[in-house]
């Protein structure tokens, strides 16, 4: 199982500040999130009136930033299972 996050990335300094946003937990190995499950589950993220301008969704693994497993370990961020997503995204309008 595989941990994803959507973040918020703050590119203007060195090195980049990474703010998580949405914590999806429980992923099966063999399935990447997507701007497309998340929009249909109801998660839309952006700037400036621009959907997902300096938002990044990434998987939780080795090259991933000491500061982002930092924070995530305070548990910012929404948290979220991957069951959970699919059941908001499956949701009748």
């Amino acid at each position: 199982m595989a941990t994803w996050v959507v973040v918020h990335v703050i590119h203007t300094r060195v090195p980049y500040q990474y703010t998580p946003k949405l914590v999806i937990t429980n992923v099966p190995d063999d399935i990447r999130i997507t701007t497309g499950l998340l929009e249909r589950a109801g998660f839309q993220y952006g700037e400036f009136g621009v959907n997902w301008a300096n938002h990044r969704i990434l998987r939780i693994g080795p090259n991933t930033p000491s500061s982002l497993i930092a924070r995530l370990r305070t548990g910012a961020g929404r948290w979220i299972s991957y069951n959970e997503l699919i059941r908001l995204a499956s949701e009748p309008l």
